[in-house]
């Protein structure tokens, strides 16, 4: 596929975006959600990804190869920054038996100084540590030298506006600010400005392909079936708990504007279960599959992840 040019028309009105949600780890069934597309040469005008789904859809804008997209995920988990990392050692350290957010918290951090960071610090990773993780794996080009047409978005977090990154941002910095979840990771600083998760506002990226021009949206929806079926036990967990509903409600709100969504996820998983990629990527293609004809009869006469103009 053409490196596309610098000098393209990104709004174009009528387009059809593929919309790549937010799900941390659950974020690997997008893999299984575009190869099962690539498979059936399904065709779409501009890719959205947020959250997960940014740092999917960076590595895949860049180089659309599936086979490369599913390696370089598995690689980026299995790198030894990322598993030294809270994010990668977070599940492993769970008891099922703790009485909320803040003993857990004390018996996976005992003997760091992880637990200050949460009450005294942007995240509990440092920029460094992120710097570790990302760099490695998501290009340092600007959007207009994507392979295929891609956006992403993320959260000021001084005036609570979402930004939409597109055409001379730099992939890398939105990339890892639309995937800067809060608490965990620190705001990414773009310019003067500092941003957070683009899921805050737009967790499957409708509102960002909205202003692109898109008007139908297929979405790869990969939260959870359901909330969580339990009850906080401290202050901290009700806190939680509260902005998961809020979260939720918002999600259920987008969902009314998609033409049609794919849920690959069956039942609850914990966001950071990278354990489970392979489960996760399989869930991602047959659930795709499942809904072929109907994406297929939505995305006719599109050029693959391609404009019009660039056949």
């Amino acid at each position: 596929m053409r490196q596309g040019s610098r000098n393209r028309q990104v709004r174009m009105p009528g387009k059809i975006s593929l919309n790549l949600g937010g799900g941390a780890a659950r974020g690997f069934a997008h893999v299984g959600a575009i190869r099962a597309l690539v498979e059936n040469d399904i065709h779409f005008d501009l890719l959205v990804g947020i959250s997960m789904g940014s740092i999917v859809g960076g590595i895949y804008s860049v180089m659309p190869d599936v086979d490369f997209l599913e390696k370089r995920l598995k690689q980026l988990v299995a790198f030894e920054a990322f598993k030294n990392s809270v994010v990668g050692t977070w599940t492993t350290n769970q008891d099922p038996n703790s009485k909320g957010f803040v003993h857990r918290a004390q018996k996976l951090f005992a003997g760091t100084n992880i637990l200050r960071r949460i009450f005294t610090a942007p995240g509990v990773l440092t920029p460094s540590d992120v710097q570790s993780v990302m760099y490695p794996f998501i290009a340092d080009v600007t959007f207009n030298a994507t392979a295929i047409p891609f956006a992403t978005a993320a959260v000021n977090i001084r005036n609570g506006e979402l930004r939409v990154f597109q055409g001379s941002d730099r992939l890398r910095d939105a990339v890892i600010a639309s995937a800067s979840m809060p608490l965990i990771f620190p705001p990414e600083r773009i310019g003067k400005e500092w941003y957070v998760d683009g899921g805050v506002l737009d967790k499957l990226g409708i509102e960002t392909a909205e202003r692109l021009g898109a008007t139908r949206f297929i979405v790869v929806d990969v939260s959870d079936e359901k909330l969580p079926d339990n009850i906080p036990r401290s202050g901290f967990d009700v806190m939680l708990k509260t902005e998961e509903i809020a979260s939720e409600h918002r999600r259920i709100i987008q969902l009314q504007k998609a033409n049609l969504v794919v849920r690959p996820i069956r039942g609850n998983y914990h966001w950071a279960d990278y354990s489970a990629a392979d489960e996760f990527i399989a869930m991602g293609y047959e659930a795709t599959m499942e809904q072929i004809g109907e994406i297929r009869s939505i995305a006719a006469n599109r050029r693959l992840f391609g404009f019009l103009s660039r056949s």
